[in-house]
């Protein structure tokens, strides 16, 4: 014995299943919504934190130049230092620059043996 099928009973079980479908991609697109929302917060935290972090390395700069200043007034020699430094290509505390192009003796860290550690000690040259 066939079954016949009813039209209208075809119909509501085709809008049952499309409604169901629209439905779970209803859900994926609020999901993803909310996804979105989340997203957008944390990146604002983000952008927050990274100004307020440069505004204490703006701080730091300046803070370092006054006092470089105030050390010179007071002692001299320092000033001579400091531009023999600079011409130098190396910082006031005698590291070198990652421009300049010296050869760099590696120096073993005593420590954990299994773990390499090496320190690099810039050149230094004769006075």
């Amino acid at each position: 014995m066939a079954y016949n099928y009813n039209t209208n009973s075809v119909k509501n079980m085709q809008m049952i299943n499309s409604h169901r479908t629209a439905s779970k991609y209803k859900q994926k697109l609020l999901y993803l919504k909310q996804l979105i929302r989340e997203y957008v917060h944390e990146n604002a935290a983000l952008v927050d934190e990274l100004e307020e972090i440069q505004m204490k390395i703006i701080m730091r700069k300046e803070e370092r130049k006054f006092l470089l200043r105030k050390l010179c007034e007071y002692e001299p020699q320092v000033v001579l230092e400091v531009q023999r430094a600079s011409k130098d290509g190396t910082s006031s505390s005698g590291q070198v620059k990652s421009s300049d192009n010296k050869k760099r003796k590696k120096k073993t860290v005593e420590g954990d043996s299994s773990v390499n550690k090496t320190a690099v000690i810039p050149k230094t040259e004769p006075q």
